[in-house]
């Protein structure tokens, strides 16, 4: 201690030495703060101008992003309502005249009708719809109709099957149009897709005016520039103001230093063990009195002001939670008594403004008395507060790794797992112990190949992340279908340190899926293709036939008699009966090519493609014939029907679906004219 207060007192000299330099560079020094306050006010004002641009880029990709899927939805809607019954047979009717001609279709005035009656109301000033071919089929602007847009990089995205948006300004020319607009505008090109095959069928082009929309925006940019440089020269003068003031006291600031310099070496052991035990703040009691000093780090910690709590007497448990009493107060005997060679714990204490902080305390005792009673302590706080929500947040993290629903492995480099969750254990049935240190391809239930494989690893090595569906294996044999989700993990340096999966078994609902797909295309109680299938079927086979010059055949069942055995015996009877028709009607026509489809109460229809001869036809419409014909035993019912088939033939009797299916319900007519229970072949299409 002698050889510290020499020190101590030896530092005094240059500093008295120095006083005079100090006060005669105050003003020089202040004047480089002054500078350096006007050169922070220009950069706040570059700063707020950055704000203003970053707002008003931020609030525009916005605008366009919100446009583009509010023009998603109308054109679902405008798809909805009308491309079926409208748009289609349109493009349709137009698909082999040429571009000048287009305008000239009767459907249009329709067509306009109803779309300006689906755009009333809303912020869409304009649309367009293009074929196949980029032409403009429709449009509101009427006289655009039949310009071929081809070319045009938004209708090219939408014939690709990509949605895209463009926002012009007023006076400026579109990039997709090419056209100088007269008004800022939000184009947006929409691909539309055929429900069956899931293809882009046509491109929606809307129109939306955003002069309104740009100028709130501009306004508001503004606002935000002017309220930030305004708080940012309230700053300035705050700043300004303090430096004044703090000019004003320098000369009593260093007349204090001087008192400062002589209580230093009376406080050079309380800071001492404030360096040593790297605490943040200090505090030095007197265990006979209860007075307490306190280092200005500490009071910041607490809250309060650097001229509070000074002379101050407090006691040993002032601030500290009631829950942490019983294990404080422990601690503290436990270190008196010599059973511990340091006294810390953890407890929370309130702040001034009565909050609560986690506070890390330790302390040692410098003084004895003769007996070895504490006659003196000096002790730290450090604010734990960020490490115990840190501390917080893992063991929720953890906890929902634990308790949630989806099985989550870990890997190291070897891609060896190192841990999983009880969900893992759940899904696979395999336990932690059973895949520690192994690979997960034990899971693998090899029907996937080795390229998907490949693909996986390549694109979780390129983008640090994989995510589909995979089919794997349980321990009990089983295979099932689940959601796989990977990510790379990496550490604070950017270096890949881990592997985390995440995946859930989705085998119910890909089962639940199919139920419902299955149950949109067949009809429930027979188990045939409904009329939805059948027809996409039908303009399969037709493509197909017409792609490699082959026959075709479409045969249009109707039960003859079928009514009466409903009314007499009841719809129980009849469903059954139906039911019966269905498997006859099936072992009739045995080609898988073939399709067997009921597409009305007693109606049926069977579609022959890849025909080679007629002759083929009426052979198996005269095996129906026959089959129908026989005793159907319905429950205690023999039940006696038979059956009319009309026949039409692709390319002789129709070109495409419409025409065939006419042509067919017409001989099927002209059989049950003929005397019914015989087969009609469809006359040449003229």
């Amino acid at each position: 201690m002698k050889s510290q207060n020499s020190t101590s007192a030896t530092s005094l000299a240059p500093q008295a030495s120095a006083k005079s330099s100090t006060d005669g560079s105050a003003s020089a020094d202040f004047r480089l703060l002054r500078y350096f306050a006007t050169a922070s006010l220009a950069a706040f004002v570059v700063v707020a101008l950055l704000l203003g641009y970053v707002f008003r880029t931020l609030s525009v990709d916005a605008l366009i992003n919100g446009c583009q899927s509010e023009h998603v939805n109308h054109a679902r809607i405008i798809a909805n309502d009308m491309w079926a019954e409208q748009f289609a047979p349109l493009i349709q009717s137009v698909a082999d005249q040429p571009d000048a001609q287009l305008p000239a279709s009767p459907l249009l005035p329709t067509v306009h009708k109803k779309v300006l009656m689906l755009l009333d109301g809303t912020k869409i000033y304009k649309i367009k719809v293009y074929d196949l071919r980029g032409r403009t089929i429709y449009s509101t602007e009427l006289a655009q109709i039949g310009e071929n847009n081809s070319q045009n990089a938004g209708v090219m995205n939408g014939l690709r099957g990509h949605s895209s948006s463009e926002l012009v300004h007023q006076n400026q020319i579109s990039s997709f149009e090419g056209v100088q607009q007269d008004r800022a505008v939000i184009e947006s090109y929409i691909p539309n897709y055929n429900p069956v095959t899931g293809q882009v069928s046509g491109v929606f082009e809307i129109y939306r005016d955003a002069t309104s929309v740009l100028a709130d925006v501009g306004r508001r940019q503004w606002l935000l520039v002017a309220a930030v440089v305004a708080l940012l020269t309230l700053l300035y003068l705050a700043v300004f103001l303090i430096v004044k003031k703090a000019q004003n006291h320098i000369i009593g600031q260093n007349l204090a230093r001087q008192k400062a310099q002589q209580a230093l070496a009376l406080s050079e052991e309380r800071w001492k063990f404030a360096l040593e035990g790297a605490g943040d703040g200090v505090w030095d009691r007197n265990m006979q009195t209860g007075a307490v000093v306190f280092s200005k780090r500490y009071k910041e910690i607490h809250g309060f002001a650097a001229d509070e709590l000074e002379n101050h007497t407090e006691a040993w448990n002032a601030r500290v939670h009631s829950d942490d009493l019983a294990r404080i107060e422990a601690d503290r005997a436990a270190y008196f008594a010599g059973d511990k060679p340091i006294y810390a714990n953890e407890r929370r204490m309130q702040c001034k403004d009565g909050s609560w902080k986690w506070i890390l305390s330790r302390g040692m005792v410098v003084t004895r008395d003769a007996l070895g009673q504490p006659l003196r302590m000096i002790g730290t706080h450090t604010d734990i507060t960020d490490r115990h929500k840190s501390e917080e947040a893992l063991r929720l993290a953890s906890t929902v790794i634990l308790t949630m629903d989806e099985a989550a492995t870990v890997t190291n480099l070897r891609n060896e797992i190192i841990s999983v969750n009880p969900a893992f254990t759940q899904i696979t049935g395999y336990t932690s112990e059973d895949v520690f240190g192994k690979d997960p391809k034990l899971l693998a239930s090899g029907t996937h190949s080795a390229e998907f494989y490949q693909t996986m690893w390549h694109q979780l090595a390129s983008t640090d992340s994989w995510h589909g569906e995979i089919c794997n294996r349980r321990k009990s044999g089983q295979i099932y279908l689940e959601w796989l989700s990977i990510k790379q993990v990496r550490n604070a340096q950017g270096v890949h340190t881990h592997y985390v999966s995440v995946s859930s078994d989705i085998s119910e609902r890909k089962a639940r899926e199919e139920h419902i797909l299955h149950l949109a295309h067949f009809e429930m109680l027979t188990g045939l293709p409904n009329r939805t299938l059948f027809s996409d079927r039908l303009r399969q086979a037709i493509a197909r036939a017409r792609r490699e010059k082959t026959g075709l055949a479409l045969m249009f069942i109707d039960l003859d008699k079928f009514k009466p055995v409903n009314d007499e015996l009841g719809h129980q009877v009849g469903d059954l009966l139906l039911k019966e028709v269905a498997q006859r009607l099936l072992a009739c026509v045995r080609r898988e090519s073939d399709t067997v489809a009921r597409v009305g109460g007693d109606e049926f229809v069977v579609i022959l493609p890849e025909l080679e001869a007629i002759q083929t036809a009426t052979r198996v419409a005269d095996k129906i014939l026959a089959a129908l014909a026989r005793r159907f035993d319905i429950g205690a019912h023999p039940v006696h029907i038979s059956s009319s088939i009309g026949i039409a033939f692709f390319p002789e009797q129709g070109n495409d679906e419409k025409q065939l299916m006419k042509m067919a319900d017409a001989a099927m007519y002209q059989a049950k004219q003929n005397g019914r229970n015989q087969v009609a072949i469809a006359l040449p299409s003229l």
